[in-house]
């Protein structure tokens, strides 16, 4: 009986105990942002008790759309107004370099990147996220590494006010055996971490950016991104590995090794807000004529030559002669890396990487004023980096800013 006890008794300190701790934090936060958007209205199923399913209602007036369609004999919609629309992403990669640091300052800031991950891709289509719901598995929660997960769920509740974003609900799970790092030595002052969301939002019919408008002749938008933007995790962390290793503890106390992390822990930029201004979803007055968005790529995992050259409808390519100087980071990284086997050509830069841009916005002549307004009121960065042209095979021509500084294209990797 005493072993049994034993073993119980371990498994609730290790396990149960500090779930629940964590679990009744990530409640508070998520309680508090319950009324951070006008659209939906929070329905506690169990009131008084956190545990459980959590419903929502849709306001009145975005119900009454919603049932605004129609359908067809077949059983097929062929008629619409406004919809529900689910996205699911999570923070890549850059959770582990967090773990490295091991600084409160850097894992306050790690709620931007579930939200920028799904939010960004349903802005990218002219769909408006409303609501997220959120998993975290954790390798341990202790006394000692407990004030990393109160900072990144304090932050995380920053981050859901200023996006005008609910979390309507969430799970924390302690998985000591399956969640690491690459630079995890088994230390109960770190914390391990996964994170990743679903989001729930609407999507609109007379807002919808489908690409098929985009025609040769217009131009595009680059809106900057300062950091890696949670796409290309693997690199470094072998990049790192490579030029630091085999021993992560010694690099973990290299500030040449932290100060290159900490600039891989940079908090992505969120682009939604403009997007959804630019098709209508926030009622921005423009001058004259309202913006015409034809197009968007958010570019993550696949670079420009994936996410970029995928929303180009057949007989349209683009040159992007114009790209903006990538983050230092990503320079870095590429200087770092000659001479290893992990060497970034700037072919790779603009595939691997978002090569400066984590956005791309092809828009009608003339409408790329409203864009640059736009953000520049929202203080973000963006230039014009470009022009759709024809081509029957969609190539995309960049102007590359990496070390090679030569003219790249789709169709020719080197």
């Amino acid at each position: 009986m005493s072993t049994t006890k034993t073993v119980d008794d371990a498994y609730w300190r290790d396990v149960i105990d500090p779930g629940d701790r964590a679990s009744r934090l990530a409640k508070d936060i998520c309680f508090r942002s319950h009324r951070n958007s006008s659209r939906v209205l929070i329905v506690p199923n169990q009131p008084g008790n956190f545990r459980g399913p959590v419903g929502f209602l849709w306001t009145h007036d975005i119900l009454r759309k919603m049932s605004n369609y129609h359908v067809d004999s077949g059983g097929n919609v062929v008629g619409w107004e406004l919809m529900e629309a689910v996205e699911n992403d999570g923070a890549g990669g850059k959770s582990q370099f967090l773990t490295f640091l091991g600084e409160e300052a850097a894992f306050r800031s790690h709620g931007w990147e579930i939200i920028t991950m799904t939010r960004d891709d349903f802005a990218r289509s002219g769909r408006l996220a409303v609501i997220l719901d959120n998993e975290m598995n954790v390798r341990r929660i202790t006394d000692k590494n407990f004030p990393f997960f109160q900072a990144t769920m304090e932050g995380y509740g920053d981050a859901l006010a200023k996006a005008h974003m609910v979390n309507i609900t969430g799970e924390t799970a302690i998985m000591r055996h399956s969640i690491t790092a690459f630079c995890d030595v088994n230390d109960d002052n770190q914390l391990v971490l996964t994170w990743g969301a679903s989001c729930i939002g609407l999507c609109a019919r007379d807002k919808l950016i489908d690409g098929s408008r985009i025609a040769p002749g217009m131009p595009i938008i680059g809106l900057h991104e300062h950091g890696y933007r949670c796409n290309g995790g693997t690199f470094f962390t072998n990049l790192i590995l490579n030029k630091w290793g085999p021993d992560v503890r010694d690099a973990m106390q290299n500030e040449t090794v932290r100060s290159f992390v900490r600039k891989l822990t940079v908090p992505s930029i969120s682009y939604a807000r403009l997007i959804e201004d630019l098709v209508g979803w926030h009622g921005v007055s423009w001058h004259g004529q309202p913006p015409d968005i034809r197009g968007v790529a958010h570019i993550t995992g696949g670079g420009v030559w994936g996410k970029f050259k995928e929303i180009l409808p057949p007989g349209v390519g683009a040159d992007l002669h114009s790209m903006p100087e990538p983050p230092v980071v990503l320079r870095e990284a590429q200087e770092l890396s000659q001479g290893t086997p992990y060497q970034l050509s700037d072919y790779q830069a603009y595939g691997t990487l978002h090569g400066g841009c984590g956005m791309l916005v092809i828009c009608a002549p003339g409408s790329e004023v409203h864009v640059l307004n736009q953000a520049g009121k929202l203080g973000i960065k963006a230039s014009f980096v470009g022009s759709t042209i024809a081509s029957p095979v969609n190539e995309v021509l960049i102007g590359s800013k990496f070390m090679g500084g030569k003219a790249l294209s789709s169709e020719r990797p080197n």
